[in-house]
C-alpha cells in the first residue's frame, strides 16, 4: 500500500522535471531528452515509476517516445489538440449552448479584428485577403477567423480561438450552410480582410461585429441557439 500511494507523487517529480526543462530551456521540437535510464539515476526512481511519468508526458503531447536503435525521448510540438479535447469535455459536461458561444464571439472577436488591423504583418494581410474569397463553408470560415486572431498580435487570442475552432469543427453541420449563406460569408470576410489590409481598426471591428451578428441570426433561424454546442451522447 505504501508503494502505491507514493507512486503518483514520484511520477509527478519526473513530469515536473521534464516539463520544466522543455519550457524553461525553450527546447526546440525534436530535441533529444534524457534517457529513461538517466532519469532513473537523476531522480533515484525505479523504471516503472519513470515510465509512468513519461507516459503522462506523452499523453499530454509534450514528448514523443521512439523505439528502436535510433529511438529515445524527444520534444514534441505542442498542438491545439490537447486544449480542444479538454474544451469539448467541458462544453459537453456543462451543456454549454450555441447562444453562449455566439455571445462569446461577439464579446471577443470584434476587438480581435481591431487589433489585427493595427498589428498584422504584410504577409498576414495578404493571407487574409486570399482566404477571404476561397469559400464560405464551415472549414474556410474557421480558417479565416483563426488567421484574424493570429494577426492580432496577442498570443492568448490566437490560442483560445484556434482551440475553439478545432473543438467545434467536428460539430459543424456543413449541410446546413446554404449557397446563399456561404456567399454572404465570403462577402463579409472580404469586408473584414479589406479593413485589416487597409489598417482601419474601426472598419475591421464594425465588419466583424456585423458578421458575427449575422451568424447569430443564422443559428437563431435554425432554432439552435439553446442547443448544446456538443450534444451529449446517450447510449
Amino acid at each position: 500500500m505504501a508503494r502505491s500511494s507514493r507512486l503518483p507523487k514520484a511520477c509527478d517529480l519526473v513530469v515536473t522535471d521534464v516539463r520544466g526543462r522543455i519550457l524553461s530551456e525553450r527546447l526546440p521540437v525534436g530535441s533529444r531528452l534524457a534517457s529513461e535510464s538517466e532519469l532513473m539515476e537523476q531522480h533515484g526512481l525505479g523504471r516503472v515509476t519513470v515510465r509512468e511519468g513519461l507516459r503522462l508526458l506523452e499523453r499530454d503531447g509534450l514528448i514523443e517516445i521512439r523505439r528502436g536503435a535510433a529511438g529515445g525521448i524527444f520534444v514534441r510540438e505542442v498542438g491545439i489538440g490537447q486544449i480542444s479535447e479538454t474544451m469539448a469535455l467541458l462544453f459537453s459536461s456543462r451543456d454549454t449552448t450555441l447562444r453562449e458561444f455566439a455571445d462569446f464571439r461577439l464579446d471577443i472577436e470584434p476587438t480581435v479584428a481591431r487589433l489585427a488591423a493595427t498589428h498584422a504583418s504584410d504577409d498576414q494581410r495578404a493571407a487574409l485577403t486570399d482566404i477571404a474569397g476561397l469559400g464560405g463553408d464551415g472549414r474556410h470560415v474557421a480558417s479565416f477567423h483563426e488567421l484574424v486572431a493570429d494577426a492580432s498580435g496577442n498570443g492568448v487570442h490566437a490560442i483560445v480561438l484556434a482551440a475553439l475552432s478545432s473543438t467545434l469543427e467536428s460539430q459543424v453541420r456543413y449541410d446546413r450552410v446554404t449557397a446563399g449563406t456561404a456567399a454572404r460569408n465570403v462577402r463579409e470576410h472580404e469586408e473584414i480582410a479589406a479593413a485589416v489590409a487597409a489598417g482601419d481598426p474601426d472598419a475591421a471591428e464594425s465588419a466583424m461585429r456585423r458578421h458575427l451578428e449575422a451568424y447569430r441570426d443564422f443559428v437563431a433561424q435554425l432554432r439552435l441557439l439553446d442547443d448544446p454546442i456538443i450534444p451529449r451522447v446517450h447510449p
